[in-house]
């Protein structure tokens, strides 16, 4: 770890706060919690540990969660909160499946599957680091307001078996989405160009990142339809912007033109991959009732999640 280097952070987001500053010598030796105190005006020592515990301080480089840990002259701490945000939602984890290398859960909308700059608890990283130790890892991730299937690899062995088939795009995936509107169903080829946060469709004859989306329409219901979409590509945000790119933003994601609702209604409904030790396995799991909750809809008694 460098203690005289910030780390790399994106900008935070809406409404949070960022501080940075190096420890001066008058500080030397004194407590994280205290220190950050004394340099930062807007934070009194109970806030500051409230955020450290939250994992949203670094020392250095690297999170500390410490209040106790002593600084040196010359640290570099960075914190980052949100005034009104100063408890973490935590999720109970819904593990479909464990063995001695892989774990299945399913996560749910508005679950982190990483830490942000806001800290890492109540992430499922997190969460999994807790249950499993530290060496487990997400193979994949999901958006924080999508739910459903990730792999989770326990140990690096584990994963150096899992990562070709992540990077090849070899892991079979399947998602349940309810679009404001009817997509025009088969193959959506659209490249992604990213920026910043968020991820739009290249313009004709601009150059973006190949993206392969299958779509297929199970149902409609009034102006909303039930969509199931397969990722040969997986790239950041790709279902959402390839159904806005269609005419049929997802119900829930402002973000991409969809119409307001509870929470974005995105579901990762079947995962299939080759286990390390040789054998192939395959999940499938229906969203709960928020997801349908969310489009005003029943769930379906003849859903078909193959």
């Amino acid at each position: 770890m460098s203690r005289d280097r910030a780390p790399r952070l994106g900008p935070p987001g809406p409404g949070a706060r960022r501080a940075t500053f190096v420890v001066p010598p008058t500080l030397a030796g004194e407590r994280l919690d205290k220190a950050l105190a004394a340099g930062v005006e807007e934070l009194s020592r109970a806030k500051a540990r409230k955020i450290i515990g939250m994992g949203a301080v670094y020392l250095g480089t690297e999170r500390c969660r410490v209040a106790s840990k002593p600084v040196a002259a010359g640290d570099a701490l960075t914190v980052t909160w949100h005034p009104e945000v100063l408890t973490p939602e935590r999720y109970e984890l819904d593990v479909l499946h464990e063995d001695a290398r892989v774990v299945v859960v399913n996560k749910p909308a508005q679950q982190l599957s990483f830490g942000s700059e806001l800290g890492d608890v109540g992430s499922l990283a997190h969460a999994l680091a807790r249950r499993y130790g530290p060496e487990a890892v997400l193979m994949h991730r999901l958006d924080k307001p999508a739910s459903g299937l990730l792999l989770v690899a326990r140990d690096a062995a584990a994963a150096a078996a899992l990562t070709p088939q992540v990077r090849e795009h070899r892991m079979s995936r399947r998602y349940l989405a309810i679009a404001a509107g009817t997509p025009a169903a088969g193959w959506c080829e659209t490249p992604l160009v990213k920026e910043g946060r968020a991820v739009r469709p290249a313009h004709p004859g601009e150059e973006g990142m190949p993206a392969r989306s299958f779509v297929e329409v199970l149902r409609t219901e009034g102006a909303a339809s039930l969509v199931r979409v397969t990722l040969e590509t997986g790239r950041t945000h790709q279902i959402r912007v390839h159904l806005m790119s269609l005419g049929a933003p997802l119900v829930g994601d402002r973000r991409y033109g969809g119409p307001d609702a509870p929470r974005v209604c995105l579901h990762a409904a079947h995962l299939g991959f080759v286990h390390p030790d040789g054998h192939p396995l395959a999940f499938d799991v229906a969203p709960h009732d928020d997801f349908w909750a969310a489009a005003g809809w029943s769930r379906p008694s003849d859903l078909d999640l193959a």
